[in-house]
């Protein structure tokens, strides 16, 4: 009785190990989990790096999106990263990034920004935009021993026309003003 006893506490102690591990996993994620544009509109997503329990000293990230949807401008690291840092290889054809990097030699405590990455709006329709590992520049904690795999989470973005019914409505509150406007003269 006396074994069973000890293979249970010793399960549940894994378990409770194993869940407050995964309240604890680093992810890399965008500021934003949706957003909706319309087209020709430019518009960024800041890719963050959470629930790291030591400073980040660096990594890299790669990304894919639908190249029918969006275009991406460009990828600005931020300063903080001073000691090396790359936007890496944008290929808008095939709708990837590849091989952007970044680390410093001041470990970044909590939650860091990564990135900031300028997209531009195409076409009507929806797109995933899903950051990857960079398997050649992987995530370092200060005093880990080993690399970090964090969790990778994506941003849904939606290009839309504006609904007709919603334009109506901006049109309408323009001539009103304009009205308002001229009885005042």
């Amino acid at each position: 009785m006396t074994a069973i006893r000890s293979i249970a506490t010793a399960a549940s102690t894994l378990c409770i190990a194993l869940a407050c591990s995964t309240a604890q996993a680093q992810s890399v994620s965008f500021d934003l989990d949706a957003l909706t544009v319309a087209p020709g509109e430019t518009f960024s997503l800041n890719l963050m790096a959470s629930g790291f329990t030591e400073a980040v000293l660096g990594g890299g990230f790669g990304l894919s999106f639908d190249p029918a949807v969006l275009r991406l401008d460009s990828v600005v690291i931020p300063a903080s990263w001073e000691f090396a840092k790359s936007g890496g290889l944008i290929d808008n054809a095939s709708g990837t990034l590849s091989d952007a990097y970044f680390a410093t030699n001041s470990p970044l405590p909590g939650d860091v920004k990564l990135a900031t990455l300028n997209f531009t709006a195409l076409n009507v329709g929806q797109s995933l935009v899903t950051p990857l590992a960079n398997t050649l520049q992987p995530f370092v904690e200060d005093g880990a021993l080993e690399v970090t795999l964090p969790a990778y989470k994506f941003a849904t973005v939606t290009v839309a026309v504006p609904e007709p019914g919603a334009l109506a409505l901006m049109l309408a509150g323009c001539l009103a003003m304009t009205h308002l406007r001229s009885r005042r003269s």
